[in-house]
């Protein structure tokens, strides 16, 4: 609930402002692909190692059983705990494959892009005036990623951009 406005125009003598609400607050965990698609689980709890594995859980629950997948993950903690690596075997026995992008590498990570994009440009002043409202707004977009919402990503000399 901290919203970004890097600038405003208002009328001279008038105040114009969001408060920013920290007593409450949405966590959202999301696997994305860089065709639009994105998997998100919603929590107003802290994510934390059981909240990632029962996430991951659920996702691979979506994936073909006879393709395998990797999953590209950053190096939050709750990626590297004992709780969370006694589970990679049993996720690669099924197909799935988890790597770590190397350390301070934003730019490389998928979900990074796309919460920029949410923040920057799709959320709007409009959106913080409540917490239902912004609520409702985030929940629209991740609904709503691959439709109304797109990333565009494009290569080029062997590097994957995005417009």
């Amino acid at each position: 609930m901290n919203p970004c406005l890097p600038y405003g125009w208002q009328k001279r003598g008038e105040t114009v402002g969001i408060v920013p609400q920290t007593n409450r607050k949405i966590n959202v965990f999301g696997i994305f692909r860089a065709d639009n698609y994105c998997f998100t689980r919603f929590s107003g709890e802290n994510i934390n190692g059981k909240s990632v594995i029962a996430a991951i859980d659920e996702f691979a629950k979506t994936l073909a059983a006879d393709k395998p997948s990797v999953l590209v993950l950053d190096n939050a903690s709750t990626h590297h705990s004992k709780m969370f690596d006694a589970q990679v075997a049993r996720w690669e026995q099924s197909g799935l494959y988890v790597f770590y992008l190397p350390t301070y590498s934003p730019h490389l990570n998928l979900a990074e892009i796309f919460w920029r994009k949410a923040k920057y440009e799709w959320l709007k002043p409009a959106d913080y005036l409540s917490f239902e409202t912004f609520k409702e707004k985030v929940a629209d977009i991740f609904a709503n990623i691959g439709t109304h919402y797109k990333i565009i990503f494009k290569e080029q000399k062997g590097q994957i951009n995005f417009a």
